[in-house]
């Protein structure tokens, strides 16, 4: 790949053979995520797969009665639409919204089955995201069922720093208390902690992160295990460090 080429800036896409992208280059596409735009609602056919530079994606499970929680997050160390890895004719298990506007690389969804059928180390590669990506669900519902407010707004505040390419990002406390599943009070006696802390600064929607160590220190250890889970099947996970 050519040190220049956008796409390259995904984790995923960095990690694949020369030929391999080569083969996806035609189908491959930069496009604007603006920020809360729909990327899939759940039931839905995917289309369309998305590689994320610096937009990151929320998976969502919305409830009847509108209540809803985050219950993944991905950013530019995989992809959306991992579900068509799983199943030739795929339709999205999540809602997913871009919770941070940015760009990412775009490519029909049979491109990429088409991949995975001829070459096993794209395959391998994509198979071990989903691997990570299902450990982060399945982690996000143990954490939700346990941990308190301020542990898991910390460990979501590091998540999506992880993959911003910014310590400031955009986000309001209602966002960031449907993502929690909490209420929006909950949310904003959190951040008044956090700022007097000197952890954050929460000014007309934009947070900035201004000590890392900080927050991981009161993050619960959600935040850990996922991150090693990447770190461990991924060659290259795109993550801070």
């Amino acid at each position: 790949m050519r040190s220049e080429d956008p796409h390259r800036k995904n984790g995923i896409l960095a990690s694949l053979e020369a030929e391999e992208v080569e083969e996806l280059r035609p189908n491959l596409e930069t496009v604007e995520l603006e920020r809360m735009s729909v990327i899939y609602e759940t039931g839905t056919r995917i289309e369309h797969v998305y590689f994320p530079h610096n937009a990151i994606v929320s998976l969502i499970c919305i409830m009847r009665d509108g209540r809803m929680a985050e219950t993944g997050t991905v950013g530019r160390e995989g992809f959306t639409g991992s579900e068509i890895i799983l199943s030739a004719d795929s339709t999205s298990t999540s809602h997913c919204v871009a919770q941070v506007a940015g760009s990412a690389s775009r490519l029909p969804s049979g491109a990429l089955r088409a991949l995975i059928e001829t070459r096993p180390h794209a395959r391998n590669l994509l198979m071990a995201y989903t691997r990570a990506l299902f450990a982060q669900v399945l982690q996000s519902v143990a954490c939700n069922a346990t941990h308190s407010v301020e542990e898991r707004s910390a460990r979501w505040l590091l998540m999506t720093h992880d993959r911003a390419e910014t310590d400031s990002f955009e986000l309001t406390q209602e966002f960031l208390a449907e993502m929690l599943g909490v209420r929006r009070t909950s949310v904003n006696i959190v951040s008044r902690l956090f700022q007097k802390a000197g952890l954050i600064r929460y000014s007309r929607g934009v947070i900035t992160i201004l000590d890392r160590k900080g927050l991981e220190s009161i993050s619960c250890e959600c935040y850990g295990l996922v991150r090693a889970v990447f770190e461990q099947f991924l060659p290259r996970p795109g993550l801070k460090h």
